[in-house]
């Protein structure tokens, strides 16, 4: 089993080596799960200032959005990513004179290209479960506060995450983030009361 595994992770060290992926899964897991945690955000901010009290309709229509979301960014990263790795390595073989199917590098593209995708789909998706769980364990109106409280935690935590991949204050950029919700909050309740 631990030889198993060890084989995986040096396949993975390669993959990661040959095509950069880890820095781009790193960007595709923060863009999108922020786009989807403020997509969320806005949807139940607007639930909650119409006064939506069914929470099964609100997690239908939340589960709706983040798979829309999920799902775009699954399909959009697939294949703009397998295009630009298609490219990278028609641009290898032009250089060796060869073709390079069946080969670890293409492989690795090949490999990059799938989990950038997954990566990319199911962060919004997983973020939105986390943001509509409260309607599935607290009554009303409380859920609307759980979920609020959720969603500012995760943008703190996420802004937080990128102080430390970037070796900036974690306080300072969780502030950033966190401040991008609250924005986001005021320009919704406006629109609400207009």
């Amino acid at each position: 089993m631990f030889a198993f595994i060890k084989q995986h992770a040096e396949r993975l060290r390669y993959y990661d080596a040959v095509t950069g992926m880890n820095k781009i899964l790193r960007r595709y897991f923060v863009m999108n799960s922020f786009d989807g945690a403020l997509t969320i955000f806005g949807l139940l901010l607007g639930s909650f200032a119409a006064g939506v009290a069914d929470p099964i309709l609100i997690i239908k229509i939340g589960m709706g959005t983040a798979v829309a979301i999920g799902f775009s960014g699954l399909t959009g990263a697939l294949l703009t990513e397998r295009a630009e790795r298609l490219r990278e390595v028609k641009k290898m073989e032009l250089a060796l004179h060869r073709r390079l199917d069946n080969t670890d590098y293409k492989r690795a593209y090949d490999f990059a290209s799938l989990i950038t995708a997954a990566v990319d789909g199911l962060s919004p998706l997983l973020v939105a479960l986390v943001l509509l769980s409260p309607f599935l364990l607290v009554p009303l109106p409380d859920a609307y506060y759980y979920a609020f409280g959720l969603a500012l935690a995760f943008f703190f935590l996420l802004g937080a995450f990128l102080g430390e991949v970037s070796r900036e204050s974690l306080i300072v950029t969780g502030i950033k983030f966190l401040g991008a919700g609250v924005l986001c909050m005021a320009v919704i309740l406006v629109i609400e009361n207009i």
